[in-house]
């Protein structure tokens, strides 16, 4: 086939191949109706056959129709370029794309799933229900408040310093400091039982500090907004893949329990003093604490 010549034939519909950067399968050429919106893990699209691909077509045909009945109840927003997972606790469906033109998971299909910060484990679920484990994030962030005292500290003797005058060469020179960060991201896994897929990831950012001015109450309003979407994604997966499982503590901390929702709810009410989280949400942790 020359370069401007005329192009080959569809291979699977025998229809008219448009464009300049035709897609193909085999080294054959696929029109844009045939090929439409492929959603399939790289591996297997870089080693899909003709034949393998006209049946992924109807499945693809058939997993449409679930977007007909498909009624979002809730919508996890991760904030990178509009990602979205959307759930459907009523059908007891998912899709990684709120216009649901990615593929359209069954909560059958979930063999268990989880949330973690980084590597460290947030959520687990299973057929036998839901764990949380608990985060390191707040003790970490508390750690860091003599650092950042020392660095506020040091910031304000410049600007005293500037305010009377004194030259740039005068002062003190010194490396500004490099506040760690917690962790990177909340890393979502989802493993599946399904013809296409095994593994469906996804990824959030974590909040980040801002080394020329940290502040620590902002760190910790921003974490505690997306912890508890996370825990919003844990629970709505729960309910579409394991509706008939009880939420279980994770097993390090069953014996203390009752100290621990205790603990928690000073926590969150410290949270809620300093107006780092809502009346609400403080109260909707309370109830889920003590479980009422």
């Amino acid at each position: 086939m020359a370069l401007f010549g005329k192009k080959d034939p569809c291979a699977i519909c025998g229809g008219a191949v448009k464009g300049l950067l035709p897609h193909k399968i085999e080294k054959q050429l696929v029109c844009r109706n045939c090929y439409g919106t492929v959603d399939l893990p790289d591996d297997v699209i870089g080693e899909i056959t003709l034949k393998d691909f006209k049946a992924y077509m109807a499945f693809r045909d058939q997993n449409a129709l679930l977007k007909s009945r498909f009624t979002a109840t809730h919508t996890i927003d991760l904030g990178l370029f509009s990602s979205k997972i959307v759930v459907d606790t009523n059908n007891r469906l998912f899709c990684m794309d709120k216009d649901l033109e990615k593929t359209i998971f069954e909560g059958k299909d979930i063999v268990s799933f989880a949330i973690k910060e980084d590597s460290f484990m947030l959520f687990e679920g299973r057929a036998n229900g839901l764990k949380s484990f608990p985060s390191s994030v707040r003790e970490c962030i508390m750690s860091l408040t003599p650092q950042i005292n020392r660095m506020n500290m040091h910031q304000n003797l410049q600007n005293i310093a500037s305010a009377f005058g004194v030259e740039k060469e005068n002062r003190t020179n010194s490396t500004p400091l490099e506040i760690p960060e917690p962790f990177a991201k909340f890393n979502i896994e989802i493993h599946v039982n399904h013809p296409y897929w095994r593994t469906i990831t996804a990824q959030m950012s974590a909040p980040g500090i801002n080394n020329d001015r940290p502040d620590l109450n902002e760190y910790l309003r921003e974490y505690t907004e997306s912890a508890l979407l996370m825990e919003k994604l844990a629970n709505a997966l729960a309910e579409i893949a394991f509706p008939a499982a009880q939420n279980q503590p994770s097993a390090s901390t069953i014996a203390s329990a009752q100290t621990d929702a205790i603990g928690e709810i000073r926590r969150y009410k410290e949270l809620f003093d300093q107006g780092i989280i809502t009346e609400d949400e403080f109260n909707a942790k309370k109830r889920q604490l003590l479980g009422i």
